[in-house]
């Protein structure tokens, strides 16, 4: 999968946890969204194409994320056939073998909603990129991302993280959340000016 990556969690900026250190304040609330730009999964001697879908993982932890507990849920782009609904949330839910952050996810996951199809809507502007899920009177997710201003002069301030064993991304622009908005039946937070990233990807699975 070519994917655009867009993530979002309540740390201060950079997230220690892209260094292997705790999370700012303890506990970790989380967002990553994706957009395959294009993609393919061969199932049963298939090939499934993935091209232009959405999907998202939320996840939060009392502690660490690699201490585990975590509780989540997963959207899928209500454009899917069933086919590829069913490709994507095994992928998603880390059971389609390597490839991407997914693995990693299912193994630092306690309680998990099963997927859900979902309106998933993506506006890909880099560091200025902006995520929903569900609708006016129900809005389940709101992500925006802005740039990084200087706290003193407001001008904006590019950074990236660079990480040449990174799971999820090798590189990704730092950002800002203007907004991080959840509100589910299991997972609910909102904050603003904490840990963003934008990222594009390669993701090759193996079994």
């Amino acid at each position: 999968m070519h994917v655009y990556y867009l993530d979002a969690c309540n740390c201060d900026w950079g997230c220690p946890c892209q260094f292997n250190a705790k999370p700012t304040y303890g506990n970790c609330d989380g967002l990553s969204g994706i957009h395959i730009i294009d993609g393919s999964y061969r199932h049963h001697n298939n090939s499934i194409r993935l091209d232009g879908l959405n999907m998202a993982f939320i996840g939060s932890w009392p502690g660490p994320i690699h201490e585990g507990h975590g509780r989540a849920s997963y959207y899928v782009d209500y454009r899917a056939d069933d086919a590829q609904f069913d490709v994507l949330s095994r992928i998603i839910i880390g059971k389609a073998g390597n490839g991407g952050p997914f693995v990693l996810y299912a193994s630092i996951i306690e309680e998990h909603d099963e997927v859900k199809r979902a309106d998933i809507r993506f506006e890909m502007k880099g560091i200025r990129s902006h995520m929903t899920i569900g609708n006016k009177s129900n809005k389940i997710v709101d992500a925006w991302l802005e740039p990084i201003r200087n706290p003193v002069t407001r001008k904006i301030h590019r950074a990236v993280i660079e990480l040449p064993e990174g799971i999820e991304a090798t590189r990704m622009d730092q950002a800002s959340t203007k907004r991080l908005l959840v509100n589910n039946n299991r997972l609910k937070f909102r904050y603003e000016g904490t840990y963003g990233s934008f990222s594009e990807n390669v993701w090759k699975g193996s079994q």
